[in-house]
């Protein structure tokens, strides 16, 4: 989403130096066809966003996507809501994303977890790990009612920013059937 180019020509270079192979991980290289642009998350999450204004959203995704987080703060910051980040590793690479420049959050967007209930539920989005099912992930306390700062209910709408890894899709079942249990809007199927 930055607009970037892929370095073909660096890919030829070590192409010429002996490579013969380029393996890449790919979660779902057993579906046929190709995997759509970033950009169509920025697609879904405005209409997400536009479709629910009265709602605290919530959205759990890797935090090693920067550019979907990205995606997140910009959708956030243009309908007026302050952005907070829960989850270590969420805070961690979110951090050092904006220190190292790979990121740009406007100024005042981004607040302190510990802040949220100075806003309204319709003011906020909280980013958050935990879309696969972690145990001890944030989105997995915040679903069994023992997240030190979040209390979640009917006035929120969590968003689960990517597909069940293979193996994952008890622990995520696990947890939309928690948060549906406790009258939590779910959204997690992207087809």
């Amino acid at each position: 989403i930055d607009g970037d180019m892929m370095n073909l020509t660096r890919l030829g270079e070590l192409g010429k130096k002996g490579v013969l192979m380029l393996m890449c991980e790919s979660t779902n290289a057993e579906r046929p066809g190709f995997t759509p642009s970033e950009k169509t998350v920025g697609r879904s999450l405005e209409y997400i966003f536009n479709t629910n204004p009265d709602k605290r959203i919530i959205i759990a995704t890797f935090s090693s996507n920067v550019h979907r987080v990205q995606q997140i703060i910009d959708v956030s910051a243009r309908h007026g809501r302050r952005v907070a980040v829960t989850g270590r590793s969420m805070l961690n690479i979110v951090g050092a994303a904006v220190e190292l420049g790979y990121m740009n959050v406007p100024e005042g967007v981004l607040i302190d977890i510990s802040e949220i209930k100075r806003f309204k539920p319709e003011e906020l989005t909280l980013i958050t790990t935990g879309s696969q099912g972690e145990p001890m992930s944030a989105l997995y306390r915040m679903a069994f009612s023992d997240h030190s700062q979040v209390s979640i209910g009917r006035s929120d709408l969590v968003v689960l920013s990517s597909s069940a890894i293979p193996g994952n899709e008890k622990l995520v079942g696990r947890i939309i059937n928690e948060l549906t249990k406790n009258g939590v809007t779910v959204i997690h199927d992207h087809s």
